[in-house]
């Protein structure tokens, strides 16, 4: 039996299609070989997590693809031998398989689309400047940083209301709007910023294309990455994100 025709007989016996006979065999081959048996508990462990845990079906495929690449590397069998029912595996496959564990989730990590989740880091919200008339900023301060951003996003309008141009409270209420999936209505008020030439202006590149990331507006996402200068305090995340996309 080929490592193809093994790893091809554990995959169908995971997903239950495995005739009376096949079943025989498979049986016979754990029964006689330990190794054998160690291996396909090592499959199926694998096999169970990625399509439960993760739920990434292509990833699940080639990462499957890629164990069958990695066993068959430790199989070096003359094809012109008489085939037997026991199939010696190397001593040191069993740290291998530790090794494979490893490798199969700096695959998943590398291999799949970059998300929203995996670049947005929220700033903290905590304002200088305080007056008898903005008594509600501890509250406010309170609400965003506690991730309330419902919440922070009355206050926000609130001081809006009377200070409408105030360039931090439009970028934090940009944030509430983007955090609460509020899409067309975070642009609007990025947008607005990105116009100016306040100190929220490049933040406000990088927070609109994390906006449009979360929307999977990938091309409208990558313009945007592309215009944050050097200087910007969220370029080399821009950089890093812009290889993923």
């Amino acid at each position: 039996m080929s490592p193809e025709e093994k790893y091809e007989l554990y995959e169908r016996k995971i997903s239950g299609e495995l005739s009376t006979t096949e079943e025989e065999i498979l049986s016979l081959l754990i029964e006689e070989d330990k190794s054998i048996a160690e291996e396909f508990k090592v499959y199926k462990e694998w096999s169970s997590y990625l399509e439960a845990s993760l739920n990434m079906d292509k990833e699940t495929v080639d990462l499957k693809n890629n164990l069958k690449e990695i066993g068959d590397s430790f199989f070096n069998e003359d094809k012109n031998k008489k085939e037997t029912k026991v199939i010696k595996m190397p001593f040191w496959l069993y740290t291998a398989a530790a090794s494979v564990a490893i490798i199969l989730g700096v695959y998943i990590f590398t291999n799949r689309e970059p998300i929203y989740n995996d670049f947005a880091v929220i700033p903290e919200l905590s304002i200088v400047e305080r007056g008898v008339e903005n008594s509600n900023i501890n509250d406010l301060e309170a609400a965003f940083n506690s991730g309330n951003y419902k919440q922070a996003e009355k206050y926000l309008l609130e001081l809006l209301a009377t200070d409408n141009s105030n360039s931090e409270y439009n970028f934090y209420y940009g944030i509430t709007l983007l955090e609460q999936n509020k899409h067309a209505e975070a642009t609007f008020v990025f947008e607005e910023l990105m116009q100016g030439n306040s100190g929220y202006r490049n933040r406000s590149v990088w927070f609109e294309a994390l906006n449009q990331l979360k929307q999977k507006n990938i091309e409208q996402c990558f313009l945007l990455l592309k215009k944050i200068p050097e200087d910007a305090e969220d370029y080399k995340q821009a950089q890093k994100l812009i290889k993923k996309l």
